[in-house]
């Protein structure tokens, strides 16, 4: 039987139990209709035979007032006339007396009538002594006739009359005891019903409803549910169904379905759950190790290989200290150790250089899988908390910016992160966004530094600066947010909208009859065919000829990527652009750059430039420099010049063009002409 049906099933005989009960209380309620008629009937009578015995008493009462009237010698009539209407109203009464017993009522009928016509023939007489002493004699006669004929009535009528209406009392007071029986059997019935109905409806349903609760919720149910035959058993078999797929997203969510351990958000929500439990007291740590060669297993050998090797890093992390640890797979390549003592004993750094110091002699050992031995190769970085971090999230965060700092000291190191790491980077993340804003706002503008030919005292071209103008007006240097904007990828959104500004600015220059180069830093990010896009869009809607853009690029730029680096380059160079080699002479300066690149100018670094003052050698490197440039029909410039001894000297080893604070500083677009023409009017009056 399915719940509908016994759900309807219950609804209709509570029902049918109620329309019974109603049927049976209609048929009760006219059991008392014999009773009613004959208690009113007898009421009736009782009330007119003291009407009747009333009004003859006041006929005689009237007479014997006529005949004491009489005897004082006042007139008699007044009182004969009351006894008169006493006589006539005793009839009246008579006619409406109940005819219940019809001959004893006919009785006193006639016994009125046998009485009352000769009193009231009297009455015509005139009235005399005698005639008045017998109509008081009579009425006495009749009341006391009458008052006995009444007495046998009533008499009569009332034990009948009683009889009969404890008899209708007794047939209603078995109506009544039926009629409880009838309700006490509907209660009985709905009372059962409502117990069958709470045993198989509602039972049932609050206990699927608790074990979906528990379900969903993520718990195990706690009571067993029966599969019935019916849409409870539907639901129940739902339920079993819906719980194994959400053990098995359970599964998906905080298992690594590659090694069986507990993910990063299993370690979450145990951060979370140690903070709860002891947010003040007590201290754990936790140690994030990277398995540096992860990607290269990964790659070499596929990824069951680098899964199984990754199961067999785990298994050697457990119990790594004499209380245990929980170990986690927080991302592919790195495996978490959650030290954790409670608030008994505190967990120090010392702790956590011991353990890792276990572990990574526990992952030195080759790892076996399939008959084929894998080396490891492993950093660390570990934090304590609270010391090292407030939340679950700046903890983890904490391990992996310290796991990425020792993965740049080598193999095998060991980092600590603090607080201050993941306050850096939301930091950074604050300011790249504030550069973002800047951008939409045109706050980033081009400043100028002039490059100058000592020699003839003329300006000959400029490299073009960023500066960040704020709302305030104070301007800020690059150094405080070049390296953000690079990390952040909006240094190309940077580099186009300085560069078109610059490009107008030296176009409008040329205009006014002052015709320079102008040279901008080509960022390692943008080595790129971005890079030919902005140029492009730059040089268009300037308007200035791709001859007087210089892109500079430093040698350090090139190494990793020298083929991809050269084949922009080149494009450069073909879209009619010239090319600098900046910061030559430090790093990585090769001569092969000079040959391999169409390169246009040669930017001799500062340290270089500063060092021929007072070493020969240096002097001598920078003189063959210059000779070289000219043999190559390049340009040579010197950055960093600040003394006048500097530029001197620089100019008898043949570097003419220079460029430095001994000169001006980067000047923004309106101040840069102005410092131009008077440059070169104090060379001419020079």
């Amino acid at each position: 039987m399915t719940v509908r049906t016994k759900f309807i099933a219950v609804i209709v005989l509570v029902n049918l139990a109620i329309a019974l009960a109603g049927v049976l209380m209609l048929s009760l309620l006219g059991s008392d209709q014999d009773i009613e008629p004959e208690l009113r009937g007898r009421a009736n009578r009782i009330s007119m035979s003291i009407a009747i015995s009333r009004a003859l008493s006041e006929a005689h009462y009237q007479a014997e007032q006529a005949q004491q009237a009489f005897a004082a010698g006042a007139d008699p009539a007044p009182a004969l006339q009351r006894l008169e209407q006493a006589l006539d109203a005793a009839v009246g009464q008579l006619r409406f007396l109940p005819s219940a017993e019809a001959e004893r009522v006919a009785r006193v009928q006639a016994l009125l009538g046998e009485h009352i016509d000769p009193i009231k023939a009297l009455l015509l007489q005139p009235p005399t002594p005698d005639t008045l002493a017998q109509l008081s004699a009579w009425t006495l006669d009749l009341q006391y006739r009458t008052g006995r004929a009444f007495a046998d009535l009533l008499e009569t009528d009332n034990s009948s009359g009683l009889a009969g209406a404890l008899r209708g009392l007794a047939t209603l007071r078995g109506r009544l005891g039926i009629a409880l029986g009838i309700v006490g059997g509907a209660w009985l019935l709905s009372l059962a019903l409502s117990v069958w109905a709470y045993r198989r409806l509602i039972q049932p349903l609050g206990a699927v409803t608790g074990s979906l609760n528990a379900v969903l919720t993520g718990h195990q149910p706690n009571q067993r549910l029966q599969e019935t035959p019916d849409e409870f058993g539907d639901i129940v078999r739902a339920i079993r169904k819906l719980r194994a797929q959400a053990e098995h997203i359970r599964r998906i969510a905080y298992e690594d379905p590659g090694t069986g351990l507990p993910n990063r958000n299993s370690l979450d929500l145990e951060l979370r759950e140690v903070r709860r439990l002891r947010p003040i007291d007590g201290t754990h740590g936790l140690i994030l190790i990277g398995i540096d060669t992860y990607d290269s297993l990964r790659s070499g050998f596929g990824l069951r290989t680098a899964e199984a090797i990754m199961r067999a890093a785990a298994e050697r992390l457990h119990a790594l200290d004499h209380m245990p640890v929980s170990v986690f797979r927080v991302e592919p390549q790195i495996l978490g150790v959650l030290v954790d003592r409670g608030i008994a004993e505190a967990v120090t750094r010392a702790d956590l250089k011991r353990i890792t110091a276990e572990a990574f002699s526990r992952l030195g050992e080759p790892v076996e899988v399939e008959n084929q031995r894998y080396l490891l190769g492993f950093s660390a970085g570990a934090a304590i908390y609270p010391d090292d971090a407030r939340d679950p999230e700046e903890y983890v965060n904490v391990c992996l910016e310290a796991l990425r700092q020792a993965r740049t000291d080598g193999t095998g190191q060991l980092r600590f992160g603090e607080r201050g790491h993941t306050h850096r980077q939301r930091k950074h993340l604050v300011l790249a966004e504030q550069i973002r804003a800047g951008l939409r706002e045109g706050q980033f503008i081009p400043f100028f530094q002039p490059v100058v030919d000592a020699a003839r005292g003329k300006v000959i071209g400029a490299e073009v600066l960023v500066r960040w103008r704020q709302p305030d007006g104070r301007v800020v240097l690059p150094g405080e947010f070049i390296l953000i904007a690079e990390g952040s990828e909006t240094i190309r959104d940077m580099t186009r909208a300085v560069l078109i500004q610059a490009c107008r600015s030296v176009k409008a220059w040329a205009e006014r009859g002052f015709v320079l180069t102008v040279s901008f830093n080509l960022s390692p990010k943008l080595l790129s065919p971005y890079i030919l896009q902005i140029c492009r869009e730059a040089l268009t809607e300037s308007g200035l000829p791709p001859s007087q853009l210089i892109a500079e690029v430093t040698e350090t730029a090139l190494v990793g990527h020298l083929d991809a680096a050269a084949e922009i380059l080149r494009l450069l160079r073909a879209s009619g652009i010239q090319l600098c080699l900046d910061d030559f002479g430090t790093g990585y300066s090769s001569i092969t750059h000079l040959y391999r690149f169409q390169i246009d100018r040669i930017k001799i670094d500062p340290i270089v430039a500063r060092a021929a003052a007072h070493n020969a050698r240096a002097a001598e490197i920078i003189r063959s420099l210059a000779e070289l440039a000219s043999r190559l029909s390049m340009s040579l410039v010197v950055e960093g010049v600040e003394t006048e001894e500097d530029a001197r000297r620089l100019r008898e080893l043949g570097c003419a063009l220079q460029q430095g604070f001994l000169y001006s500083r980067a000047l923004p677009e309106e101040q840069f002409i102005e410092w131009s023409r008077q440059f070169e009017s104090r060379a001419v009056a020079a």
